[in-house]
Protein backbone atom coordinates (compact mmCIF):
# COMPACT_ATOMS: atom_id res chain seq x y z
CA UNK A 1 0.00 0.00 0.00
CA UNK A 2 3.24 2.49 0.85
CA UNK A 3 4.36 1.48 -2.18
CA UNK A 4 1.43 2.25 -4.42
CA UNK A 5 0.41 5.87 -2.63
CA UNK A 6 4.03 7.18 -3.94
CA UNK A 7 3.85 5.34 -7.35
CA UNK A 8 3.02 9.22 -9.14
CA UNK A 9 5.70 10.81 -6.78
CA UNK A 10 8.23 8.01 -8.29
CA UNK A 11 7.36 7.94 -12.12
CA UNK A 12 7.51 11.97 -11.20
CA UNK A 13 11.10 11.20 -10.34
CA UNK A 14 11.88 9.23 -12.89
CA UNK A 15 10.47 11.66 -15.77
CA UNK A 16 12.24 14.08 -14.40
CA UNK A 17 15.63 12.67 -14.27
CA UNK A 18 14.70 11.40 -18.11
CA UNK A 19 14.06 15.11 -19.05
CA UNK A 20 17.33 16.35 -17.64
CA UNK A 21 19.56 13.52 -18.84
CA UNK A 22 17.86 14.48 -22.51
CA UNK A 23 18.93 17.74 -21.92
CA UNK A 24 22.53 17.54 -20.92
CA UNK A 25 22.90 14.78 -23.41
CA UNK A 26 22.19 17.09 -25.95
CA UNK A 27 24.81 19.64 -24.26
CA UNK A 28 22.47 22.29 -22.81
CA UNK A 29 22.83 23.79 -19.72
CA UNK A 30 20.72 23.49 -16.36
CA UNK A 31 21.31 25.20 -13.42
CA UNK A 32 19.95 24.81 -9.55
CA UNK A 33 18.57 28.39 -9.23
CA UNK A 34 18.41 30.62 -6.35
CA UNK A 35 15.57 30.71 -4.71
CA UNK A 36 14.32 34.11 -3.59
CA UNK A 37 11.31 34.72 -1.24
CA UNK A 38 7.81 35.23 -2.41
CA UNK A 39 8.01 38.94 -1.35
CA UNK A 40 11.04 40.12 -3.23
CA UNK A 41 9.14 38.88 -6.44
CA UNK A 42 12.24 37.69 -8.31
CA UNK A 43 13.02 36.07 -11.71
CA UNK A 44 16.06 36.52 -13.68
CA UNK A 45 17.54 34.00 -15.34
CA UNK A 46 20.84 34.11 -17.90
CA UNK A 47 20.87 31.97 -21.00
CA UNK A 48 17.36 30.75 -20.36
CA UNK A 49 15.56 28.35 -23.02
CA UNK A 50 12.71 26.45 -23.74
CA UNK A 51 13.59 22.57 -23.39
CA UNK A 52 10.87 21.06 -25.15
CA UNK A 53 11.77 23.04 -28.28
CA UNK A 54 15.28 22.40 -27.02
CA UNK A 55 14.73 18.65 -27.67
CA UNK A 56 12.25 18.75 -30.83
CA UNK A 57 14.50 20.40 -32.97
CA UNK A 58 17.95 19.55 -34.26
CA UNK A 59 19.47 23.36 -34.64
CA UNK A 60 20.59 24.91 -31.31
CA UNK A 61 17.61 26.61 -30.12
CA UNK A 62 18.40 29.83 -29.31
CA UNK A 63 18.77 31.57 -25.50
CA UNK A 64 18.12 34.61 -23.99
CA UNK A 65 18.38 36.38 -20.46
CA UNK A 66 15.45 37.10 -18.88
CA UNK A 67 14.24 39.36 -16.04
CA UNK A 68 11.06 41.17 -13.91
CA UNK A 69 12.35 44.05 -12.32
CA UNK A 70 11.06 47.21 -10.68
CA UNK A 71 10.70 48.87 -14.52
CA UNK A 72 8.65 46.08 -15.44
CA UNK A 73 6.66 43.57 -13.60
CA UNK A 74 4.76 43.06 -17.03
CA UNK A 75 6.01 42.81 -20.73
CA UNK A 76 4.48 43.52 -23.94
CA UNK A 77 6.39 41.07 -26.12
CA UNK A 78 6.05 41.96 -29.90
CA UNK A 79 7.42 40.96 -33.02
CA UNK A 80 7.38 39.11 -35.99
CA UNK A 81 5.43 35.92 -36.39
CA UNK A 82 7.17 32.82 -35.65
CA UNK A 83 10.22 35.05 -34.09
CA UNK A 84 10.12 33.26 -30.46
CA UNK A 85 7.50 35.24 -28.56
CA UNK A 86 5.75 31.92 -27.91
CA UNK A 87 9.16 30.22 -27.14
CA UNK A 88 10.09 32.45 -24.65
CA UNK A 89 6.71 33.21 -23.01
CA UNK A 90 6.56 29.21 -22.25
CA UNK A 91 10.05 28.67 -21.36
CA UNK A 92 10.01 31.42 -18.61
CA UNK A 93 6.54 29.54 -17.44
CA UNK A 94 8.73 26.33 -17.88
CA UNK A 95 11.53 27.50 -15.47
CA UNK A 96 9.07 28.70 -12.98
CA UNK A 97 7.36 25.43 -12.63
CA UNK A 98 10.39 23.42 -12.86
CA UNK A 99 12.01 25.55 -9.84
CA UNK A 100 9.06 25.11 -7.68
CA UNK A 101 9.08 21.64 -8.19
CA UNK A 102 12.47 21.33 -6.94
CA UNK A 103 14.26 20.85 -10.22
CA UNK A 104 17.15 22.62 -11.97
CA UNK A 105 15.87 24.32 -14.50
CA UNK A 106 16.82 25.35 -18.04
CA UNK A 107 19.14 28.16 -18.00
CA UNK A 108 22.99 29.32 -17.34
CA UNK A 109 21.75 30.54 -13.95
CA UNK A 110 18.87 31.83 -12.23
CA UNK A 111 16.90 33.41 -9.21
CA UNK A 112 13.84 32.61 -8.73
CA UNK A 113 10.72 33.85 -6.39
CA UNK A 114 7.99 31.17 -5.73
CA UNK A 115 4.42 32.05 -7.01
CA UNK A 116 0.89 30.95 -5.94
CA UNK A 117 -0.30 30.26 -9.53
CA UNK A 118 0.76 30.78 -13.17
CA UNK A 119 -2.23 31.48 -14.94
CA UNK A 120 -2.17 30.87 -18.86
CA UNK A 121 -4.14 31.82 -22.27
CA UNK A 122 -3.00 30.19 -25.39
CA UNK A 123 -4.97 29.92 -28.57
CA UNK A 124 -7.65 26.89 -27.84
CA UNK A 125 -10.01 25.38 -30.28
CA UNK A 126 -13.36 26.20 -30.44
CA UNK A 127 -14.25 24.81 -26.60
CA UNK A 128 -16.84 26.85 -24.93
CA UNK A 129 -17.33 29.41 -27.74
CA UNK A 130 -20.97 28.44 -28.32
CA UNK A 131 -23.73 30.94 -27.55
CA UNK A 132 -20.50 33.52 -26.83
CA UNK A 133 -18.57 33.59 -30.50
CA UNK A 134 -14.69 33.16 -30.14
CA UNK A 135 -14.09 36.28 -28.52
CA UNK A 136 -16.69 36.23 -26.17
CA UNK A 137 -14.87 32.48 -25.07
CA UNK A 138 -11.47 34.01 -25.14
CA UNK A 139 -13.02 37.29 -22.85
CA UNK A 140 -14.87 34.93 -20.34
CA UNK A 141 -11.44 32.81 -20.12
CA UNK A 142 -9.36 36.36 -19.50
CA UNK A 143 -11.78 37.79 -16.69
CA UNK A 144 -11.97 34.49 -14.68
CA UNK A 145 -7.56 34.84 -14.87
CA UNK A 146 -8.12 37.94 -13.66
CA UNK A 147 -10.65 37.14 -10.87
CA UNK A 148 -8.36 34.78 -9.75
CA UNK A 149 -4.72 36.11 -9.66
CA UNK A 150 -3.00 38.00 -6.53
CA UNK A 151 -0.15 39.83 -6.97
CA UNK A 152 1.79 36.86 -6.36
CA UNK A 153 0.66 35.25 -9.47
CA UNK A 154 2.31 34.63 -13.14
CA UNK A 155 0.25 35.20 -15.69
CA UNK A 156 1.44 34.36 -19.27
CA UNK A 157 -0.80 35.36 -22.22
CA UNK A 158 0.12 33.75 -25.91
CA UNK A 159 -1.80 36.03 -29.20
CA UNK A 160 -4.89 36.49 -26.92
CA UNK A 161 -7.51 38.30 -28.66
CA UNK A 162 -6.62 37.70 -31.70
CA UNK A 163 -10.33 36.89 -32.80
CA UNK A 164 -11.24 39.85 -33.51
CA UNK A 165 -10.20 43.09 -35.29
CA UNK A 166 -6.69 44.80 -34.56
CA UNK A 167 -8.31 48.23 -33.20
CA UNK A 168 -10.88 46.11 -30.91
CA UNK A 169 -8.22 43.49 -29.82
CA UNK A 170 -5.57 46.53 -29.02
CA UNK A 171 -8.36 48.35 -26.94
CA UNK A 172 -9.24 45.32 -24.64
CA UNK A 173 -5.92 44.39 -24.38
CA UNK A 174 -4.84 47.97 -22.86
CA UNK A 175 -7.91 47.46 -20.46
CA UNK A 176 -6.94 44.18 -19.27
CA UNK A 177 -2.92 44.98 -19.05
CA UNK A 178 -3.91 48.52 -17.00
CA UNK A 179 -5.96 45.86 -14.44
CA UNK A 180 -3.08 43.49 -14.32
CA UNK A 181 -0.55 46.35 -13.81
CA UNK A 182 -2.80 47.42 -10.48
CA UNK A 183 -3.04 43.52 -9.20
CA UNK A 184 0.68 44.39 -9.15
CA UNK A 185 0.99 40.87 -10.87
CA UNK A 186 4.22 39.68 -13.04
CA UNK A 187 3.26 38.66 -16.52
CA UNK A 188 4.16 37.97 -20.30
CA UNK A 189 1.87 39.20 -23.01
CA UNK A 190 3.00 38.18 -26.40
CA UNK A 191 1.11 39.49 -29.41
CA UNK A 192 0.75 40.78 -33.16
CA UNK A 193 -0.62 43.71 -31.76
CA UNK A 194 2.28 46.84 -32.43
CA UNK A 195 -0.31 49.28 -31.37
CA UNK A 196 -0.65 47.93 -28.29
CA UNK A 197 3.09 47.66 -27.46
CA UNK A 198 3.55 51.48 -28.59
CA UNK A 199 1.10 52.06 -25.87
CA UNK A 200 2.53 50.94 -22.68
CA UNK A 201 3.79 54.39 -21.78
CA UNK A 202 0.13 55.26 -21.81
CA UNK A 203 -1.22 52.62 -19.66
CA UNK A 204 1.92 53.43 -16.98
CA UNK A 205 0.51 56.76 -16.42
CA UNK A 206 -3.06 55.78 -16.21
CA UNK A 207 -2.12 53.16 -13.37
CA UNK A 208 0.90 55.44 -11.55
CA UNK A 209 -1.98 56.73 -9.43
CA UNK A 210 -3.25 53.38 -8.25
CA UNK A 211 -0.08 52.08 -7.77
CA UNK A 212 0.50 49.98 -10.51
CA UNK A 213 3.57 47.97 -11.33
CA UNK A 214 5.80 49.51 -14.54
CA UNK A 215 4.71 47.97 -17.60
CA UNK A 216 7.31 47.17 -20.49
CA UNK A 217 8.40 46.14 -23.97
CA UNK A 218 10.23 43.16 -25.36
CA UNK A 219 10.52 42.76 -28.97
CA UNK A 220 11.23 39.57 -30.59
CA UNK A 221 15.07 40.53 -32.98
CA UNK A 222 14.81 40.79 -36.63
CA UNK A 223 18.72 41.00 -38.22
CA UNK A 224 18.96 41.24 -41.82
CA UNK A 225 15.39 40.50 -42.52
CA UNK A 226 15.79 37.51 -40.87
CA UNK A 227 14.40 36.60 -37.53
CA UNK A 228 17.14 36.23 -35.14
CA UNK A 229 15.32 35.01 -32.26
CA UNK A 230 16.45 36.67 -29.78
CA UNK A 231 14.35 38.74 -27.39
CA UNK A 232 15.32 42.24 -27.14
CA UNK A 233 14.39 45.14 -23.86
CA UNK A 234 13.10 47.85 -26.47
CA UNK A 235 10.27 49.77 -28.34
CA UNK A 236 8.96 47.91 -30.93
CA UNK A 237 9.10 49.24 -34.62
CA UNK A 238 6.37 47.05 -36.74
CA UNK A 239 7.45 49.19 -39.61
CA UNK A 240 11.00 47.90 -39.18
CA UNK A 241 10.21 44.13 -39.82
CA UNK A 242 7.58 44.85 -42.58
CA UNK A 243 10.39 46.75 -44.46
CA UNK A 244 12.65 43.55 -43.66
CA UNK A 245 10.57 41.18 -44.39
CA UNK A 246 9.19 43.42 -47.83
CA UNK A 247 13.01 43.78 -48.82
CA UNK A 248 13.60 39.32 -48.29
CA UNK A 249 11.11 38.90 -50.45
CA UNK A 250 11.67 41.61 -53.70
CA UNK A 251 8.17 43.56 -52.41
CA UNK A 252 9.56 46.79 -51.62
CA UNK A 253 8.45 49.62 -53.84
CA UNK A 254 11.96 50.05 -55.28
CA UNK A 255 12.24 46.56 -56.13
CA UNK A 256 9.30 46.11 -57.78
CA UNK A 257 9.40 49.10 -59.75
CA UNK A 258 12.90 48.30 -60.74
CA UNK A 259 11.59 44.48 -61.75
CA UNK A 260 9.20 46.42 -63.71
CA UNK A 261 11.60 49.21 -65.38
CA UNK A 262 13.62 45.48 -65.95
CA UNK A 263 10.67 44.06 -67.98
CA UNK A 264 9.97 46.96 -70.36
CA UNK A 265 13.07 47.88 -71.02
CA UNK A 266 15.47 44.33 -71.90
CA UNK A 267 19.05 44.93 -71.81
Amino acid sequence: DFLLRILPEIEFLNRSVSLLRALRDRGYPLCNPILRPTADKAFAAQGLYNPEVALRIDDRVVDNDFSFDDNARIYILSGPNRGGKSVITCAVGLAQAMAQLGLPVPATAAEISPVDAIFTHFPEGADDTMGKGRLGEECARLRGIFDELTEDSLVLLDESLSSTGAYEASFIAAELLAAFAVKRCRGIFSTHLHELAASADEINARTAPFGGVRIDTLVAGMEEGRRSFRILRCKPDGKSYARDIANKYGLSFSELIRAESAERNPS
